[in-house]
């Protein structure tokens, strides 16, 4: 006879009988659509002040280049840029006789968005910041699409776990008892990674010029678990 299947609708069971623990998880490969660049600037000076006030000064130029309109800008919300500033550290530097010798300090930029031309173009003419590291993602709005596809299909294969094991055990139908229903994550990448790159002696011909990237494929899983009290 087949086994009935019991609505997902996690409640605690009410009896003592026979039990069983199910998971089941849906999987898709998804290209990555979401770019972060990273951008410091590093500077040493005499005093602490002199440094933080030159990593200020550089910051503050590539801020207000940042948000110059670009001719033809799509408006569209979905290609706006995420422009926001990381860590500005200053600290004192040591000779080999461990006596202070000056003061050094970093700040960072990160560059982000869909928007992958004008990234790499921003990212390639701020002034005084070198790219240090890029990482691809999967955007908030993709992980989400794709996770509401994955848990359907999970759903369904843990249902269909259960109709098996109820027949092959002999019982008639089973009660859905507590169930976790995880959220997307994503794993192993499938292609180019994060990655350092070392700008800092780029030449003059190569600042400016849109830094060549190309996205590669995540791995987004959904899984669901649960009790089912066998009847």
């Amino acid at each position: 006879m087949q086994a009935q299947s019991a609505p997902l609708n996690p409640v605690r069971p009410v009896s003592t009988g026979p039990s069983a623990h199910l998971s089941a998880s849906a999987t898709a490969q998804v290209q990555q659509d979401w770019l972060v660049i990273r951008l410091t600037v590093q500077k040493e000076g005499a005093s602490a002040s002199l440094v933080q006030t030159q990593l200020k000064n550089v910051m503050a130029l590539a801020l207000s280049q940042a948000q110059v309109p670009e001719r033809g800008q799509n408006e569209n919300p979905s290609h706006a840029l995420q422009i926001s500033t990381g860590q500005l550290q200053v600290s004192p530097r040591y000779s080999n006789e461990g006596k202070m010798s000056g003061w050094a300090g970093v700040a960072e930029l990160m560059v982000q968005g869909r928007d992958l031309e004008r990234i790499t173009a921003l990212a390639g003419r701020l002034s005084g910041l070198s790219v240090s590291q890029m990482e691809w993602k999967i955007s908030p709005d993709l992980m989400a699409q794709t996770g509401a596809k994955l848990q359907g299909q999970a759903v369904a294969q843990w249902r269909a776990k259960a109709d098996a094991l109820t027949q092959q055990l002999g019982f008639s139908r089973y009660t859905i008892g507590e169930v976790t229903l995880g959220s997307p994550g994503s794993g192993q990448n499938f292609g180019p990674r994060a990655m350092a790159m070392a700008m800092m002696d780029a030449g003059p011909e190569a600042r400016g010029a849109p830094i060549p990237v190309q996205a590669g494929l995540a791995q987004v899983t959904v899984v669901v678990s649960g009790h089912v009290l066998l009847q």
